[in-house]
């Protein structure tokens, strides 16, 4: 948007411009019951200036937790006070299906952890990401609880967690149908830590520092039983990282003169891990797909958006290591493009579904020359390229966020970069 000016002490409105500009709304815009808005006053006075400043709308996380606190127990209430808010001001939302805890990450002031009826079964199951160390994240439930039948239903009986996740969607969508397509626009799938798509391998709640590499979590029950049933490995290989803050040349698997990672058991693994996580990905859509078919609601009405992370460190190192621990395979061969397979996967979806999917990808206001550690060997604009020339092979929309806070009043130098 242009800039709004003061003309005799009034805010004058802006104008908008060609690419719709949406806001994160605060983590914590929910009232703890899920029932209503925390601050309703001071949001609708703060909603009212985004209008003015000629904001499209805003994000909203709709935790977990809070809005079923208990199994297939709804509550969607402040969802529906936000849409009549944004509603009467002509504003849109984003709305993020949370499926992770809010907590222990950059920016998060409050903590909503996964509801205590999930957590505690897959902890008994051992279906949280792990890693060879013993470092465990609560941050979401593995991907190998996908098809694990282990969680309550409100009868007593037995779900998996993409039954859980197909539920919880199919029930928002049926409360919200007065707004879909009109203030309610996009359903954001949460697959992971932070709603990304990606394993949880850098935590700052276990004392991750950038730019270290993270840590590769593979090694939970359910994880080391699909990796045993998929391949010829019993356990992933040994010269994985152990010091989450290390470097690619401190880890024996991603040091650039031997490349551990492009042949034998080093490769093996790294293509399975990332090709689980892109499965991962493309159930979950499927179970969104199937949960608003449910309910009726038109392809066209609403759209869909996976958010990948834009992991730029290290990035010039040819292992592209923490990529490779978050599951962004870009080292196991010559020509691996983790970016060009979820491209390849969501395109694929919006095909057979004729439902619109974006790939949202994080750190557009980042610029590769004002990196301060030239050790991070960091390449966000090389990154972002990458990820641009993957969406426009598969003719798929790409949307974009910050990675770290700006406000509109004094950060014009993100808006400039992004608009590069």
């Amino acid at each position: 948007p242009v800039p709004s000016k003061k003309q005799a002490g009034k805010l004058v409105n802006a104008v908008p411009g060609h690419v719709p500009v949406f806001v994160m709304l605060q983590l914590d815009w929910l009232a703890d019951d899920g029932l209503a808005l925390r601050n309703p006053d001071t949001l609708r006075r703060q909603l009212t200036l985004l209008k003015k400043a000629a904001v499209t709308g805003v994000m909203a996380d709709v935790w977990w937790s809070l809005c079923e606190p208990e199994p297939g127990q709804y509550r969607f209430g402040g969802v529906l006070a936000l849409c009549q808010v944004l509603a009467e001001l002509g504003l849109k939302l984003q709305a993020t299906m949370a499926f992770h805890k809010c907590g222990g990450n950059v920016g998060d002031v409050v903590d909503f952890p996964l509801p205590t009826w999930a957590l505690g079964p897959a902890r008994e199951q051992g279906l949280l990401y792990r890693s060879r160390t013993g470092v465990f994240s609560e941050d979401c439930l593995s991907l190998s609880a996908d098809a694990a039948p282990i969680f309550p239903t409100h009868d007593g009986s037995r779900r998996t967690a993409l039954m859980c996740y197909k539920d919880y969607i199919s029930a928002f969508a049926g409360q919200m149908k007065a707004y879909l397509g009109q203030t309610l626009v996009e359903l954001q799938v949460g697959m992971g830590p932070c709603g990304e798509l990606r394993y949880p391998s850098y935590m700052m709640s276990n004392g991750w520092q950038y730019p270290g590499v993270g840590l590769v979590m593979a090694h939970d029950a359910g994880m080391l039983r699909m990796l045993r049933g998929a391949t010829s490995l019993k356990d992933p290989p040994w010269m994985l990282p152990e010091d989450q803050n290390a470097g690619p040349e401190d880890c024996s698997l991603f040091r650039a003169e031997e490349e551990l990672f492009r042949r034998g058991d080093g490769k093996v693994f790294l293509e399975w891990y990332s090709k689980v996580l892109l499965r991962h990905g493309e159930a979950m859509l499927d179970a969104a797909c199937d949960a608003l078919k449910e309910q009726q609601i038109e392809a066209r009405t609403l759209e869909l958006s996976v958010k990948i992370s834009g992991l730029h460190w290290h990035t010039m190192h040819p292992s592209r290591a923490t990529e490779a621990c978050a599951g962004y395979d870009c080292c196991s061969n010559t020509r691996a493009d983790a970016y060009c397979d979820i491209a390849a996967m969501l395109a694929a979806i919006a095909k057979k579904t004729s439902r619109p999917v974006t790939f949202n990808f994080t750190c557009l206001e980042m610029n590769n020359w004002s990196n301060s550690m030239p050790h991070a060997q960091s390449a966000p604009e090389d990154l972002i390229a990458q990820v641009r020339r993957a969406c426009v092979a598969h003719s798929l929309p790409l949307a974009g966020e910050n990675a770290l806070e700006f406000d509109l009043a004094t950060g014009s130098w993100a808006f400039e970069q992004m608009n590069k």
